[in-house]
């Protein structure tokens, strides 16, 4: 049953080749009984994996959490976290009930995120016992012991304190005897690797580690076998942990913790160096002001501030590139990343009316380095572009594909010569992605020879780019898909016939001196049949005329600072967004909403169409008709507002829910979630799980407090 036609090849030689000279009759007849022997086989198959906890399909997994007696609060999370982690560490959980290395693994089971448990009734300032003394709990910390104060108010701070009555499953105490702390990390590590890093001024050894050249901290990443401490979760990168792991490998001759090889923390490679530089030549300090390494040396030295993802070159180094890796904190899937973007590039392409994967009828790869794919490799994105605008005579219904394969910087503008052309019921994807090797003597405009990989690179354009649609609309769409950019700069659609523009998983971010009208949003004009997507994208703003429908899901629109300002801005087009947060104005002649944050004032022309829905909106807006959204009155609306960790786009909790938002608002969308860009995440839900599960596992009279770690 393992051939490819398992019933044809039974039959003996004499018979297989009696039918090859009648042309295949029999083969033919058998390839439909094949298929239903083929699903058979893969249904027994399910049904034995199925047994196993670790093999079985996810709906399957409730009814063996039954068989042991699992009770969860929740149904399972669609798109989310899977029971699979819980269930299967059952026992596991049962045999260490009440101990802190157990708690730790349930609430990382429940919810998907790393966890630190912290007794502190251990950390309270008690009178001291002869026969059992603590020298941790003095009523007045060590004020010398600079390594423990780094951590104070953090889930690691080891300094007594005195009784706190408050109860902490309340979230209010924490110090006090029946007290128990879990702290979470909701923020996720993301890694980049290749990326080049940013000359703010090259001749002053001044760069960041982040391509766009924002101040982003540096994350470190959990590792495998990390036990409890700070470098076991993802959180900020501290100078002070950095500076003593630097100078303990300098001066003791120490082995390396958070730099040691494959996987350091950071790494700075200059233009001209074979390999990183080495952590013996890395100072770690304050760069607020820029400070500069002293020059000399084989090997130069390089200053490094991971809280403002800056480093500084000594004087007489200025590299004209320097390669970085480092990681980067975000609550979630969004904007322009390394994680997986299949399945949201899958449903970005199925929405404009093409089944995704789909063998591309001409591709090429983008590499800054010349990475070898075949020979069909560009050096810029722009060659990319001039290539497929320059096939003769396309006919309706291709589909081509440019690849960006690596996390480079491309310094071009795709606006000359009317910037990206699709040709009447052409479809371009520009995505980065990896793709499978193809022969070097197979042409350019020849097919793909499989889906590639939209995963792992993470390319930065500084630059717009420029999408024109000539005339002569086909039977099938013509349609520009973006996936996996980081775009500094504007996306303009000029007038013409597009059919679609879909803009997924991408960062659209204005430059740091960015002129008027360059403010890294999408723009488009006169286009009767067009359709815009933004999905789990950032974008800095939308403007629209001429265009009929704007779809947003699962995404970021923000207008700055100013609440004020206009952030969407399409009169014209009918707009319809679901799970996503627009910090500024918005303005629209129709108007759909569903579990989305409207921070700024709405203002919808024709308000007998559409609704709100489980959202939130000012209530001096003029939209349509509302269901269960908030405020819901005058008297509510000072107190029912989001509350967001940060609005600054360079920050890691940008746009997501603070600890301390209404519940109006953290689980006021429909299903009891929360509202915002962020719904996806199904933070209510893990939170309930997980309060669910700890009266069983914690000791008779303690409570636990649940605290989530900026």
């Amino acid at each position: 049953m393992t051939s490819a036609r398992p019933l044809y090849d039974l039959l003996p030689a004499a018979h297989r080749a009696r039918d090859a000279l009648l042309g295949h009759p029999l083969r033919s007849l058998l390839e439909v009984v094949e298929e239903e022997v083929l699903r058979l086989r893969e249904d027994v198959d399910g049904l034995y994996d199925d047994w196993f906890i670790e093999t079985c399909a996810e709906r399957v997994v409730p009814y063996i959490g039954d068989l042991l007696g699992v009770e969860t609060a929740s149904p399972p999370l669609d798109g989310g976290l899977s029971r699979r982690a819980f269930v299967a560490n059952t026992i596991r959980h049962r045999r260490r009930k009440g101990t802190p290395a157990g708690l730790e693994t349930l609430a990382r089971d429940v919810t998907g995120w790393p966890a630190h448990v912290v007794e502190y009734f251990q950390l309270l300032v008690t009178t001291q016992h002869l026969q059992h003394p603590r020298p941790g709990n003095l009523r007045s910390p060590d004020l010398r012991d600079i390594g423990r104060l780094d951590l104070l108010g953090t889930a690691f701070d080891p300094i007594a304190r005195t009784v706190d009555v408050r109860h902490a499953d309340r979230g209010r105490g924490r110090h006090n005897i029946p007290s128990v702390g879990l702290h979470l990390w909701p923020l996720s590590a993301y890694p980049y690797t290749g990326a080049d890093a940013r000359a703010v001024d090259a001749a002053q050894g001044r760069w960041t580690f982040d391509p766009a050249g924002r101040s982003l901290p540096l994350f470190t990443r959990p590792r495998t076998g990390d036990g409890p401490g700070p470098s076991g979760v993802p959180a900020q990168l501290r100078r002070l942990a950095l500076h003593k792991e630097l100078t303990a490998l300098r001066d003791r001759g120490e082995e390396p913790v958070m730099l040691a090889e494959p996987g350091p923390v950071f790494r700075i490679t200059p233009d001209g160096h074979e390999k990183p530089v080495g952590p013996a030549r890395l100072i770690c300090a304050d760069l607020t002001e820029w400070t500069r390494p002293p020059a000399g040396g084989d090997e130069p030295w390089v200053a490094v501030d991971p809280v403002l993802g800056r480093f500084t070159l000594p004087p007489g180094m200025e590299p004209e590139r320097v390669r970085v890796d480092f990681s980067h904190g975000f609550p979630g899937d969004i904007g322009a990343g390394p994680h997986d973007r299949r399945a949201t590039l899958a449903a970005a392409v199925a929405a404009g009316g093409t089944p995704w994967p789909a063998r591309a009828d001409w591709q090429m790869g983008v590499s800054r380095d010349g990475a070898a794919v075949g020979g069909r490799v560009a050096g810029t994105i722009g060659e990319a572009v001039r290539a497929w605008n320059a096939r003769q005579d396309p006919s309706p219904g291709q589909v081509g594909v440019i690849a960006v394969l690596d996390s480079a910087t491309y310094h071009e503008d795709l606006t000359g010569d009317g910037g990206v052309v699709i040709p009447p019921g052409n479809r371009l994807l520009l995505v980065a992605a990896v793709l499978p090797a193809v022969p070097a003597s197979q042409p350019a405009d020849g097919p793909s020879p499989g889906p590639l990989v939209a995963a792992g690179p993470r390319p930065h354009l500084v630059g717009s780019i420029d999408v024109t649609a000539p005339g002569g609309h086909a039977g099938d769409p013509g349609e520009l898909v973006l996936n996996g950019l980081s775009i500094e700069g504007n996306v303009t659609v000029a007038a013409g016939d597009l059919d679609g523009l879909t803009v997924s998983d991408c960062t659209l971010s204005p430059g740091r001196a960015a002129p008027p009208g360059y403010g890294g949003f999408v723009r488009a004009d006169g286009n009767p049949r067009l359709t815009i997507r933004l999905t789990r994208s950032i974008c800095a703003g939308m403007r629209t005329s001429g265009v009929p429908r704007v779809s947003l899901a699962d995404s970021i629109v923000h207008a700055g600072a100013d609440v004020a300002a206009l952030a969407v801005d399409a009169v014209s087009a009918d707009v319809e967004a679901d799970g996503c947060t627009v910090l500024g104005r918005t303005r629209a002649r129709s108007l759909v909403v569903s579990d989305t944050i409207l921070r700024g004032r709405a203002e919808v022309t024709h308000r007998q169409l559409g609704y709100l829905r489980f959202s939130y909106a000012p209530l001096d807006s003029a939209v349509p008709r509302r269901y269960r959204c908030q405020p819901a009155d005058a008297a509510t609306a000072s107190r029912v507002a989001p509350r967001f960790t940060s609005t600054g786009p360079d920050d890691p909790g940008f746009c997501l829910l603070s600890a301390d938002c209404p519940g109006e608002i953290s689980t006021g969308a429909e299903g009891a979630g929360e509202m915002g860009a962020f719904r996806f995440l199904r933070r209510p839900w893990r939170m309930a799980g997980l309060a669910a599960q700890l009266d069983r596992y914690l000791r008779f009279g303690l409570e636990a407090g649940v605290f989530l770690a900026d």
